[in-house]
């Protein structure tokens, strides 16, 4: 069976089965397909370049303060982790070493990205990254973001 049809399959059976559309969102929620950036964009009202950007900035910090080992358990957890990284380098947000949370505030706000949305965006991603890749994956990133 395509892996479309199963899906329908799943979602019908869910249907039938009454499990309503909580558990379909809960489901849906730890899909591998889903995108990060997208999900952070509709939530906070940002563009795509600041969502991805900020991201990027986000798992750039991670990068520079997590062993290598570390990092890439949270890489292996969300897909494009390494995209995300080249885009903030690539608008210049990772030119020098991000450091901690003040560096990452001062990259939301080169992506223009307002002090308010900025404060929501590390939980945000924090909380995103563990329902994608679980509670130590959760841990990882918030210890180098706290």
């Amino acid at each position: 069976m395509k892996p479309r049809r199963r899906m329908l399959v799943l979602a019908c059976a869910l249907a039938i089965l009454g499990l309503g559309s909580t558990a379909w969102a809960g489901f849906s929620d730890s899909m591998p397909w889903s995108d990060l950036d997208s999900v952070l964009g509709k939530q906070l009202g940002l563009t795509a370049d600041q969502s991805k950007g900020g991201i990027g900035a986000i798992f750039g910090l991670a990068k520079e303060k997590l062993s290598s080992n570390d990092f890439d358990k949270i890489a292996h957890a969300v897909p494009g982790t390494s995209g995300y990284v080249k885009k903030a380098k690539k608008m210049g947000l990772l030119d020098k070493p991000v450091g901690g949370k003040d560096g990452l505030m001062a990259a939301f706000s080169k992506l223009g990205i307002p002090p308010d949305k900025a404060s929501q965006m590390v939980p945000m991603v924090t909380d995103l990254v563990g329902k994608m890749g679980g509670d130590q994956v959760k841990t990882l990133l918030a210890s180098v973001l706290g």
